[in-house]
């Protein structure tokens, strides 16, 4: 009986041993998921702040060929308006000259057909 007994205390050491060793693994475990947590959560949050930034990046490509287009809108526009002052100024030169002393009618008819070919050229 004494070898019995002695089977079964190295058969429960090891079962002993077993569980400690697993139940200290479960600690080890648990220890390291809560050490590894914050960094997870700043993942999160690093991953978050990414996004937001692409997405801004992304706009503001957006915003730039958005300027870049109105530019030149806004350069055509400037010429097209210094070519219609032009052309108003000469007409409105050549009713002064013409209502001061009734003449220049060659001018009046010459400022009359570029503002009628501006006009029509306009539309």
């Amino acid at each position: 009986m004494d070898e019995l007994t002695l089977l079964w205390n190295i058969l429960l050491a090891i079962g002993g041993g077993i569980l400690t060793l697993s139940g200290a693994g479960a600690v080890i475990v648990n220890l390291v998921q809560k050490a590894k947590a914050p960094n997870e959560e700043q993942n999160g949050r690093l991953d978050a702040l990414e996004n937001d930034v692409k997405e801004i990046k992304e706009r503001l490509a957006q915003g730039d060929h958005r300027f870049e287009a109105d530019s030149a809108k806004v350069e055509t526009l400037e010429k097209e308006m210094r070519a219609t002052n032009k052309i108003i100024i000469q007409s409105l030169q050549a009713l002064t000259a013409h209502a001061i002393d009734g003449n220049n009618t060659e001018q009046l008819k010459t400022s009359e057909k570029s503002l009628t070919k501006f006009l029509i050229n306009k539309l």
